[in-house]
């Protein structure tokens, strides 16, 4: 990482993501069918985004994005879990967490538990357009490295939803 990331200020995070995400809806891959979004509050939204098995059987995710460094940084980026008090971290063996086999060339990688330099195990969506990655001790090339000038979260979410489709998405961990 070329610097520690400092959190955006939160009028601003929430105006930038608020416009983005309002884009991706309308006119981007999240118009299209399967995908949907719930606004937690300004700064944090889960979308739902579909996902196809190699069978054709059809599933569908749910992903928190978190605004607290956008977009001088992508969001924070989580599977998670529906549960009656609301949301929380989607686990390896459950319904809510993706197997996927990436084809050759495909740079991306999911960790059920992924030790932070800080200390704290949580699971990952290892991928150069997520904060997570940057605070994982990744180190990204110019070209894949985030660049708040050319990506919004319509990078973040396009590549999700490119990994949740056949070949590189198989069916649920559980």
């Amino acid at each position: 990482m070329i610097h520690e990331p400092v959190r955006t200020d939160p009028e601003v995070a929430a105006a930038t993501f608020a416009d983005h995400l309002q884009k991706f809806f309308a006119s981007g891959r999240g118009a299209g069918p399967g995908w949907g979004r719930k606004d937690l509050d300004e700064l944090t939204t889960v979308v739902r985004i579909p996902a196809r098995r190699p069978d054709g059987t059809e599933d569908f995710y749910f992903v928190e994005l978190r605004a607290d460094y956008y977009p001088t940084w992508p969001p924070m980026t989580s599977f998670v879990t529906p549960t009656e008090e609301g949301w929380e971290l989607a686990r390896d063996g459950s319904r809510w967490w993706p197997l996927q086999s990436n084809s050759p060339g495909f740079p991306f990688g999911l960790h059920a538990t992924y030790g932070f330099s800080d200390g704290r195990q949580a699971p990952l969506i290892c991928f150069s357009h997520t904060f997570e990655f940057y605070v994982s001790d990744h180190n990204p090339t110019d070209d894949e490295r985030w660049d708040p000038t050319r990506h919004t979260l319509s990078a973040t979410l396009n590549r999700i939803a490119k990994v949740l489709q056949a070949p590189n998405y198989l069916e649920p961990s559980g």
